[in-house]
């Protein structure tokens, strides 16, 4: 009997100890091991409808519940860091920008996907060609896509009918469109174009006029291709036909001042304020109409290295995300697009503006993507320096070449 006793007090013991490993075991990886934590630099209002899309999932009663976990860019992406170096609280999925997957990758703090996803709906053929491609990285997949944002165009429908009547039959406005518009409403003081981000928009008519961001493999951006957009920005300007630095162009833009601003997916909840006038959304300007090219950027599901995350768990995730090609509304309602086709069969993101760059194999196909190299560092001094070489402060190929030099500097920090 005290043999038998023994014994009983040894099994509960050991119990006690797997369990307090297993409570350790769950608190490294940030939570239970039957939830999946996602991580995600997305906050505010834009957060909230995030979670509520995976509150939805949660009701569903799935194996594994998802628990989302939002902090700002800059922690986000130092956290990120600093728990893959050490192996604690990773956690089992994060969402990252487009762009930062070959990234992570270069340093060898991801898990590919391609052994889970097999045989799986997680397939090339359900998402926009552009937005899987970017998630690959030498030759495996890192990435898979979530939401989409895009740099796209509103238009004043009013204005439009006035000083540009037939411009947005097509969907596509062109800048001899705009030239025309920009001529014909300037003596009445309405801005033909509004120019806020200079990045996107130098990023968009540099891509339209053949322009690339590397060339044998190192960034570019002192060329003849990267000069003449930021001529035709300054031109703009001078001609009267674009705001001043300075303007608050989104302000003018409501106060009926502007017909058409170019603008990102993302900023569909103000234009859903306005009630003087009716607004449209379609292709950012084109250079060529035989030629849509429409920046965007994709945000990717990714899985960073940790030794905690069971294969069931990763079953769990891939159902997850499953789950979401066809159920993403909430998700999407802040104006981007979803990356997964499945949604066309929702009535009500049909019925959304946003819903044109995934209607037609045209629109698809026109979703450029950039990550190239270097780019991210082209982005940041196009943003500091392209006012004052539209102003005239600082001459066009001199702003050019010093950004070349900087962006050289930065690739070999």
């Amino acid at each position: 009997m005290k043999k038998w006793n023994l014994l009983v007090v040894l099994a509960l013991m050991a119990a006690l100890v797997l369990s307090a490993c297993e409570k350790e075991s769950e608190s490294a990886s940030g939570g239970n091991n039957k939830e999946i934590l996602l991580w995600s630099g997305t906050t505010g209002p834009d957060g909230d409808l995030i979670k509520k899309n995976i509150d939805e999932y949660n009701a569903t009663n799935p194996e594994y519940k998802v628990k989302i976990v939002a902090m700002e860019g800059s922690v986000y992406s130092n956290k990120l860091a600093t728990v893959t170096r050490s192996g604690k609280g990773v956690p089992d999925i994060a969402l990252i920008a487009s762009e930062s997957v070959s990234t992570y990758q270069a340093q060898d703090m991801l898990e590919p996907w391609d052994k889970y996803i097999d045989g799986t709906e997680v397939k090339a053929e359900n998402y926009i060609e552009e937005a899987w491609n970017v998630g690959e990285a030498d030759g495996e997949r890192y990435g898979l896509p979530a939401t989409m944002g895009s740099w796209v165009m509103y238009y004043n429908k009013d204005l439009v009918n006035k000083y540009a009547p037939g411009a947005v039959d097509d969907g596509i406005v062109t800048y001899e469109e705009i030239d025309k518009a920009g001529a014909a409403a300037k003596a009445d003081g309405i801005y033909a174009y509004g120019f806020s981000w200079p990045m996107q928009n130098f990023n968009n008519l540099y891509l339209q006029m053949g322009g690339q961001f590397s060339s044998n493999s190192k960034p570019t951006i002192d060329n003849d291709t990267a000069a003449a957009t930021i001529q035709k920005f300054k031109d703009y300007r001078d001609q009267g036909f674009m705001n001043k630095n300075g303007e608050d162009v989104n302000k003018l833009f409501n106060n009926g001042k502007v017909i058409f601003l170019p603008e990102g997916t993302w900023m569909l909840s103000q234009m859903s304020k306005i009630t003087d006038f009716d607004w449209g959304e379609t292709f950012t300007p084109q250079w060529d109409a035989n030629n849509i090219i429409q920046g965007s950027g994709a945000d990717q599901f990714t899985m960073f290295k940790s030794k905690e995350r069971s294969g069931e768990k990763i079953k769990g995730i891939v159902d997850f995300i499953t789950w979401l090609q066809g159920n993403q509304l909430e998700w999407i309602k802040s104006g981007a697009n979803p990356t997964a086709l499945g949604m066309l069969d929702d009535e009500e993101y049909v019925d959304m503006p946003q819903s044109f760059l995934l209607k037609t194999e045209e629109a698809r196909s026109a979703v450029k993507i950039i990550t190239d190299p270097g780019s991210s560092y082209i982005f940041t001094e196009i943003d500091n320096s392209a006012w004052d070489m539209i102003q005239g402060k600082t001459d066009i190929k001199d702003g050019l070449k010093k950004i070349q030099q900087t962006v050289n500097d930065k690739m070999k920090q």
